[in-house]
């Protein structure tokens, strides 16, 4: 999106080298302005999932809720976003970008990566698509730390459950071993997200 894990990691690892994606050309064109001179940054303005495929992203008005996934028009967060972006709860969808998706298996390949030491997932309920796009780099133990977000709320039409996500990382011998959550209380606030880590 904007950079957020990129200046998180760059502040606790100064001399790593971060491959990020951003599928929003918007938001790409930024992020390569604002990181042109770092070149230990590659950005790439495509998505990985499971598959190599062109598919319909939603850039939403505030573009940190951009998805390969449909809002959910009935719920409390879009009415509430949707008012403070002065518009409807179906215009809150700004537009539709076709988008390619590559897998991170075929990027790694691709870039000669045989060590990864942190993989960040925030993808908007598309991280389980993710995670199986990277079964070749995880049975190579080429990954050693996974960060993966998950939503518990209806924001979009489709939302993930632990089982959705550990199906693609159990089997490599990743296990489950942190959890910070956004929002402890399932009543109160329109986000209940939490980030999960696992380690190999």
């Amino acid at each position: 999106n904007k950079g957020q894990s990129i200046k998180r990691f760059r502040r606790i690892f100064p001399n790593s080298v971060i491959h990020a994606f951003e599928p929003n050309t918007f938001e790409y064109e930024i992020l390569k302005n604002k990181y042109r001179e770092d070149k230990k940054i590659i950005l790439n303005n495509f998505a990985v999932g499971d598959k190599k495929e062109t598919k319909s992203f939603y850039i939403t008005a505030k573009s940190g809720s951009s998805s390969f996934n449909k809002l959910n028009l009935n719920s409390e967060w879009l009415k509430k976003r949707s008012k403070q972006f002065n518009t409807s709860t179906s215009g809150y969808t700004k537009s539709i970008e076709k988008v390619n998706i590559i897998t991170l298996d075929e990027y790694c390949k691709k870039n000669n990566l045989n060590n990864i030491d942190i993989l960040k997932i925030d993808t908007q309920g598309y991280e389980d698509k993710v995670l199986k796009g990277c079964e070749n780099i995880f049975k190579n133990n080429i990954v050693s730390f996974v960060e993966v977000e998950i939503m518990f709320d209806d924001v979009y039409e489709k939302y993930l459950t632990f089982s959705d996500l550990e199906k693609n990382l159990l089997p490599y011998d990743f296990r489950f071993c942190a959890i910070t959550t956004a929002n402890n209380n399932l009543f109160e606030g329109l986000v209940f997200f939490a980030d999960l880590v696992y380690f190999n």
